[in-house]
């Protein structure tokens, strides 16, 4: 045998033979090289992620998406403690506003509860102190309007900003929902409540803000493309490819339950708190609405010509069937309505019935020809309606004997 075969016969022994405590200790070197690699180049690239946001500030996320009972809506203003301002992190959803924390003598406070269709009322309510104030004889000076309605709210998060408002010395609450109760179920299944208080410490990180709002850019330019294509839609079926999740009638049973409830649970807070409150009901478009599929195919073979032959009590009829047994359904349909009116009657609470004067405008009686800007959303016309319809029933309510008002 040669030198060079006993060498190779040698070398497997002589690995054999390296001690356990230095094997253990190559082993740990190695790890910590690897961890130490990993945290230097996340630590590079947090520095780079940093600097990115010098330029490109990071997006306003509202963690828990309102389902997280101790973030507040609005908090002391950090620049003038005698205010109150929103949340920054909720103003993805809502106005930027701010009022005074003690209310000046004088001071008429009304907060408004509601979805989009209330967020969107801001012009409105800077009109409403000239409409309101002198029915009221002199009793106030002057007008503040906490407009607390949050894009794509439903009656779940609402009752958490009424329980708030109502700390905040109001005189009138304002209640004007209906049209979000499936899609916050939806929300609620995405938000990730049980994540929210691991989701604030990693949000510290700007590596992690800057992953997270590449990701829902993404999902915002998807959103936008699916607002276009219903927009360019020739058929109602397109406007609900992104809703996968089909309600079964015992979910839509619930729902309403829920919605009931929730609307009673405002209703008797401000019982408690003494402070009066105003509900509405919710109009939806029912000559252009967002259905799904089955749903909308069927709207635009069976109630689509009714319309185009001026069969427009008719068409209108199948059309309110067609929304109430649709799954899910994106606006208010008769159900949320009925609804309003019985809680509204069971409480005695005054009604603002903008349904009805939404109804009485339209050229034809269908609602959605001409006031409405999309499936739920009234236009600048229809929100002078509503604001119309609410405003003798704020007089009402501001104005009720002790033994009829909410108090």
């Amino acid at each position: 045998m040669t030198d060079a075969s006993q060498q190779l016969t040698e070398r497997p022994s002589e690995t054999e033979k390296i001690p356990p405590k230095r094997q253990v200790r190559d082993a740990v070197l190695s790890i910590l090289w690897v961890v130490c690699a990993t945290l230097f180049l996340l630590g590079v690239l947090e520095g780079i992620a940093r600097f990115h946001e010098i330029w490109n500030p990071p997006m306003r996320v509202d963690l828990g998406q309102g389902f997280d009972e101790s973030v507040r809506l609005f908090i002391p203003d950090p620049e003038d403690r005698r205010f109150m301002r929103v949340n920054p992190d909720r103003l993805v959803s809502f106005q930027n506003q701010r009022f005074r924390r003690i209310k000046a003598p004088g001071t008429l406070r009304l907060a408004a509860l509601g979805g989009s269709s209330v967020n969107y009322l801001q012009y409105e309510f800077s009109r409403l102190p000239e409409q309101l104030l002198p029915a009221l004889n002199g009793t106030y000076n002057s007008l503040e309007t906490l407009n607390c309605g949050g894009l794509s709210y439903g009656s779940h998060r609402l009752v958490l900003i009424a329980r708030e408002v109502l700390q905040y010395d109001l005189d009138l609450l304002m209640i004007y929902s209906g049209h979000n109760e499936f899609e916050e179920l939806q929300q609620l299944r995405l938000s990730g409540i049980e994540q929210v208080r691991i989701q604030r410490i990693f949000s510290r990180s700007a590596l992690y803000r800057w992953i997270r709002d590449f990701q829902a850019r993404r999902a915002i330019g998807q959103l936008e493309a699916d607002r276009q294509r219903r927009e360019l839609a020739v058929s109602v079926p397109d406007a609900s490819k992104a809703w996968l999740h089909v309600f079964t009638p015992e979910e839509i049973s619930s729902r309403m339950d829920a919605y009931r409830n929730n609307l009673e649970t405002m209703i008797k807070m401000c019982r408690d708190a003494g402070v009066p409150v105003v509900i509405g009901t919710a109009p939806s478009n029912l000559y252009r609405p967002n259905l799904p599929g089955p749903e909308g195919e069927r709207f635009e073979k069976e109630v689509r010509p009714l319309y185009e032959a001026g069969k427009w009590e008719e068409g209108l009829n199948l059309a309110r069937r067609i929304l109430m047994e649709a799954s899910p359904r994106h606006q208010s349909s008769d159900h949320e309505n009925r609804i309003i009116r019985e809680v509204a009657k069971k409480w005695q609470v005054p009604l603002a019935d903008v349904e009805s004067a939404v109804i009485a405008r339209e050229p034809h009686g269908v609602p959605g020809e001409t006031l409405f800007s999309d499936h739920c959303h009234l236009n600048e016309k229809g929100n002078r309606i509503l604001m119309e319809t609410f405003l003798p029933k704020m007089i009402e309510a501001l104005t009720a004997t002790p033994e009829h008002a909410v108090r």
